[in-house]
């Protein structure tokens, strides 16, 4: 395995979902007892909400289970989920009433290193389930292990910046495309809403309750006035579009900088978050002389 193209050869997502006789043939359905089936243990980084697990219990027993979940079979003759565990849990769920549901239709893949399976379950979650604002980012970031493991086999990826190395694994495992940029801004955001905002906001930003913007103005706030802020809003605040107007009103005019001091602080943030980046001198004086123009209007 040398390149983003190598982890996805013969696996992609894309090619054990379609419904080909070829991919039916090379990884089959089979009939599986939920409770042999052991979960994976890179799945923590993913949402397990009992009430969220009760919800899609109810939507399987109405319409059918509509995605076969992907189970890989071990060098023992065990199963291990790769993408499925919350129809798994959904499954054992509804076995408590139903015995038919004791057994779950699984595609099985088999040959696969444990370094491919984490790949293909990060990959598979980002784009077949919703994910949080923190999912999407721990999925992303999950995979920095595999865009290590790359670069020490494939020295060409040197240069390439980590987040690109990531949209191509995921492009060539699911087919979809998205950008580096997107998911260094994902990474990002996540990051902010863990370590700048109170647990209220943090929830709802974390729900995609909240624009970047909003964000942005409630990290500019201590996290006190954060909570205050949240307890005085009114129960109609519920869109994503009425609590984020709600957030800049409040916090925009007092609280959030020049739109050109914040959007150059976002610039230079990326910068600094870039991996491998070759620092010049021409950089280093870029730097200094940030520094120097700013250092004036911290003395007042």
């Amino acid at each position: 395995m040398s390149s983003p193209r190598d982890v996805a050869a013969g696996f992609s997502i894309t090619g054990l979902l379609d419904q080909s006789s070829k991919t039916r043939e090379r990884y089959p359905v089979v009939e599986i007892d939920v409770r042999t089936i052991a979960d994976h243990p890179a799945n923590v980084t993913y949402s397990m909400e009992r009430e969220s697990i009760r919800k899609l219990a109810l939507s399987i027993a109405e319409n059918g289970l509509t995605d076969i979940p992907l189970v890989r079979k071990m060098g023992d003759g065990s199963w291990q989920m790769i993408s499925g565990h919350r129809r798994k849990a959904a499954y054992e769920l509804l076995s408590r009433e139903d015995p038919s549901y004791e057994k779950m239709p699984c595609r099985i893949i088999e040959g696969i290193s444990d370094e491919q399976s984490v790949t293909l379950l990060h990959t598979a979650n980002y784009f077949v389930r919703a994910l949080t604002v923190s999912e999407r980012a721990a999925a992303t970031s999950a995979l920095g292990m595999e865009v290590r493991a790359l670069r020490q086999k494939d020295k060409s990826l040197t240069g390439m910046r980590t987040e690109d190395v990531k949209a191509r694994i995921i492009e060539q495992q699911t087919g979809r495309r998205v950008s580096g940029k997107t998911i260094q801004r994902e990474e990002r955001m996540a990051r902010r809403i863990a370590e700048d905002l109170s647990p209220e906001w943090a929830s709802e930003a974390d729900s995609g309750n909240l624009t970047a913007a909003a964000v942005e103005a409630l990290s500019s706030l201590p996290k006190p006035d954060q909570s205050d802020l949240y307890e005085r809003k009114g129960r109609g605040l519920v869109s994503k579009k009425q609590l984020s107007d709600y957030v800049v009103e409040y916090a925009g005019a007092k609280h959030v900088a020049d739109p050109r001091l914040a959007k150059a602080k976002r610039q230079i943030a990326a910068w600094l978050d870039e991996p491998h980046r070759n620092v010049t001198d021409h950089d280093l004086r870029a730097l200094r002389e940030i520094a120097e123009m700013t250092a004036r209007f911290m003395k007042r």
